[in-house]
């Protein structure tokens, strides 16, 4: 995987003019990922000193960049490359799980790959800034400067893990709102992708925000499913219409017991067909469903509602509502995961002037989405993975070792540690 990026990298813009190009730019990029595929920080540091006592370092053995690049340099160079340079990275990886099938294994609602959006903030400063940066004025006088962008991921009911799409970068010319810039970056992202991706049959997943007549009629442009929340009191007529329907006793319903961590529950459904999402003329017709589970105690201990243009009945109402508790993923498994698990991705690795915010974010979640890949295929990194338990312990362990011994190749690396640890060898 890490070759797709060196491939790619090779047409990244260079400034240089003159004769001072010893490190290409695939070896600054490449320099650039490392930090974040071994989540350390020192690395290229660490690499240096080896290189300078022995000759021979890891990053030319695991990265192929035969010199460490300094810093600066690096963040000098990378400033000129727009993040969307980075993003056949992600389309090339993605069509290699189409076309070996693994995809099929993400299916769920209506036999869709179930995609999530959502928004977040990256960095934000009163200081540093730069041409790309969320500019906010307060009544007091301050300047916030911020960057935020929106996550897709492919996630899937009962799966913990996330594969994680290239980013689409949220703009100050998105609007001022949290809300309106969110959603105007979302039909940006559908626009720039839907014809790619509506092939692949796809359910979009979002929060409320998302539940808007102008989105949802965009992803149905595209050919694209939803399955979004439905906030009661960001959506008056749709709430007053099905009570009236609801008096006039046109609700279906169901419940079904089930078992959570050894205690039961009780899902209660309630779910109607083909109603306007507004009162709107244009408003999309949807099938509207509520879910709620409760204790054997009688507590409440989930509350949710759902618009959806999958057909809601008593046989696909639970698959349609676990699609759309399962956009918390993306927060929880793929965002969360970025800022607090090892990939620090609100942390300032650089911000340069132009486009070195957004690019080193890209590179980072691009790391995500090999470690999420390698955990899912590759034996060995799944086995290591497994036996240290947190992310974080396994990375420091691999930041130690690669600062400290030379390694031919990653296999030799996992080798090492699964035979120090004395685990049977599930091979790659």
């Amino acid at each position: 995987m890490v070759s797709l990026l060196r491939e790619v990298a090779e047409s990244f813009p260079d400034k240089r003019t003159g004769a001072n190009r010893h490190f290409s730019m695939c070896d600054i990029t490449l320099a650039a990922f490392s930090v974040f595929f071994t989540q350390s920080e020192s690395f290229l540091d660490f690499q240096r000193q080896i290189g300078r006592k022995n000759g021979r370092h890891n990053l030319a053995s695991l990265f192929g960049v035969a010199d460490v690049p300094s810093d600066n340099h690096i963040r000098s160079m990378l400033d000129e490359v727009e993040a969307l340079r980075v993003y056949p990275v992600f389309g090339r990886i993605l069509d290699e799980l189409q076309s070996c099938g693994e995809l099929d294994r993400w299916r769920s609602v209506g036999n869709d790959i179930v995609l999530t959006v959502d928004g977040t903030e990256y960095f934000r400063s009163q200081k540093i800034h730069c041409s790309r940066c969320h500019v906010s004025n307060h009544t007091s006088g301050m300047v916030d400067y911020s960057h935020k962008l929106l996550s897709p991921a492919i996630v899937k009911p009962g799966e913990s893990r996330a594969i994680a799409l290239a980013p689409e970068f949220i703009r100050g010319e998105d609007g001022e709102r949290k809300a309106e810039g969110e959603l105007s970056a979302a039909k940006r992202w559908v626009r720039t992708n839907g014809e790619r991706l509506s092939p692949l049959g796809v359910t979009v997943c979002g929060d409320d925000i998302y539940a808007s007549g102008p989105f949802l009629r965009l992803l149905r442009e595209y050919e694209m499913n939803f399955v979004c929340v439905c906030k009661p009191q960001s959506h008056k007529y749709l709430t007053e219409y099905i009570a009236s329907l609801e008096a006039e006793g046109e609700i279906e319903r169901c419940t079904e017991s089930v078992r959570y961590r050894g205690r039961k529950r009780t899902v209660s459904y309630r779910w109607i067909a083909d109603v306007p999402l507004s009162a709107e003329a244009d408003a999309p017709i949807v099938d509207w469903v509520e879910v709620r589970i409760k204790e054997d105690s009688g507590r409440q201990v989930y509350a949710n509602s759902f618009v959806t243009n999958h057909r809601v009945t008593a046989d696909t109402v639970a698959e349609v509502v676990a699609a759309g508790r399962a956009r918390w993923k993306v927060e929880n498994e793929d965002i969360n995961t970025l800022k607090t698990k090892g990939y620090h991705l609100e942390h300032n690795f650089g911000h340069g002037k132009k486009n070195l915010c957004e690019t080193l974010a890209t590179l980072n979640i691009l790391a995500f989405l090999m470690h999420t890949i390698l955990d899912l295929y590759d034996q060995r990194y799944a086995l290591l993975r497994q036996e240290r338990g947190r992310r974080t312990r396994f990375f420091q362990e691999l930041g130690t070792l690669t600062g400290y011994i030379y390694f031919p190749n990653w296999q030799a690396v996992l080798i090492f540690m699964i035979e120090q640890l004395e685990l049977p060898d599930p091979g790659g």
